[in-house]
């Protein structure tokens, strides 16, 4: 009688390689810390999360290309805050300078040391990682 023999799926991300020609990116805490000091940071953060759409391959094959537009590898960045009066989480929702499209969420692009914010799919603002953005 014959045996399967199981196989082990790996599931988790693959840590982040340099391809020679590719630039480098900034790390996640720099987009953050850019967007807050030119958007404001709330007090009351649960969880932070940057996502850079960066190619892959489905299991089924297929190949996915990373999402560069002139460019700009883009990308999305959620905040989600503690509500007033629990532990509910809930997006971020805006500050003064940032409009309701998108409550919540960044829709972000990044090129060398400069963050682009979307917002209704145009370009907002242009931000330098490292300088005081306010």
């Amino acid at each position: 009688m014959d045996t399967v023999a199981s196989k082990k799926i790996n599931t988790k991300e693959p840590s982040s390689v340099e391809v020679e020609g590719t630039p480098s990116l900034p790390s996640k805490r720099d987009i953050l810390d850019t967007l807050y000091s030119h958007y404001g940071k709330p007090s009351n953060i649960m969880q932070e999360k940057v996502k850079l759409y960066f190619g892959y391959e489905s299991p089924a094959g297929h190949r996915h290309p990373d999402w560069v537009v002139d460019g700009w590898q883009q990308g999305r960045v959620n905040v989600y805050v503690r509500d007033d009066g629990g532990d509910k989480r809930s997006l971020l929702g805006g500050s003064p300078k940032i409009p309701k499209e998108g409550v919540g969420t960044w829709f972000i692009g990044v090129k060398g040391n400069q963050i682009r914010v979307y917002v209704a799919g145009k370009a907002e603002a242009t931000l330098e990682i490292g300088e005081s953005n306010g």
